[in-house]
């Protein structure tokens, strides 16, 4: 979950990321508060917001077990947990 998580938080964050290497290259120093003010701070936060989204639709379509495999529950058996299973 944790790596869910921290991939959402950095495609979130690649457009703000972005910008400050263009502040950079272009000769503005990205840690002074005058070089965000004028900044597309909107247009970055929805990119990074659509960038997310993609992630979670991409996740969601490509991750976990095919559509066709079957689910074993855990049982006991003999007095032994037997772990679940997707085949």
């Amino acid at each position: 979950m944790a790596r869910v998580i921290a991939l959402q938080v950095f495609l979130f964050a690649l457009p703000f990321i972005g910008y400050g290497f263009y502040l950079y290259f272009s000769r503005m120093d990205p840690m002074k508060r005058e070089s965000w003010e004028r900044s597309p701070i909107y247009w970055l936060a929805i990119g990074g917001l659509c960038l997310t989204l993609a992630g979670f639709v991409l996740t969601a379509t490509f991750s976990g077990s095919p559509p066709d495999a079957t689910y074993t529950p855990a049982q006991v058996r003999d007095g032994k947990i037997v772990p679940s299973e997707i085949k």
